[in-house]
């Protein structure tokens, strides 16, 4: 086959020529993000695109300080089992004098702003999220489901269990209606990171 002649097949079907032989220039960590970055809307590209831009010039400016900081996710409204994600706004929190440990997994925090989690998590503790690591039994795990309801859950054997025993159980069978978004790797105190050295 010539080389012109297999160019236009790549044309024709929208993707490279590494597509076409089934080799990927990409991670898979990469293709999994194009994948989703495909199923958005137009206005949510937008807004990725601004999160993208604002992490960037972040990093940068960090960087240039030498202080490492991830973002802290803030929900706003009633933070509860099941809460509708609708708004947000976000907060950094610094981790350079994390032990390297939690700083090569974390990805984000997250605040609990309620009582509704406690005694487990209490109002103004982080929750430090990895999202490259699948959640194993008995850990605690941040989920979405189809409606949008986010519910922090520990993983059973036999389903996600509520964290602390309010809230409906989700049984294994109907996992399957719900997506990982992070998996708990500590709880940070805004003020005293030493007691989870």
């Amino acid at each position: 086959i010539k080389l012109s002649s297999i160019l236009k097949i790549a044309h024709v079907l929208d993707c490279s020529l590494d597509s076409l032989i089934g080799r990927s220039v990409y991670s898979i960590q990469e293709e999994n993000m194009i994948k989703q970055l495909r199923n958005l809307s137009p206005h949510s590209l937008r807004t990725v695109q601004a999160l993208i831009n604002l992490e960037e010039q972040t990093t940068m400016h960090n960087s240039d300080t030498g202080r490492e900081t991830i973002r802290v996710f803030i929900p706003t409204g009633n933070m509860k089992d099941g809460f509708f994600y609708d708004n947000s706004h976000f907060d950094s929190l610094d981790i350079t004098n994390y032990p390297q440990e939690i700083k090569n997994k974390v990805a984000l925090g997250v605040k609990i702003t309620s009582s509704h989690f406690e005694p487990i998590y209490f109002t103004n503790d982080i929750l430090l999220l990895a999202l490259d690591t699948a959640p194993e039994p008995n850990d605690t795990v941040l989920f979405v489901n189809d409606e949008g309801r986010l519910f922090l859950r520990k993983l059973t054997p036999f389903g996600l269990e509520p964290i602390n025993r309010f809230g409906k159980k989700i049984g294994a069978n109907e996992i399957k209606n719900y997506t990982t978004l992070g998996k708990v790797i500590k709880v940070a105190k805004e003020f005293n990171i030493e007691q989870y050295r």
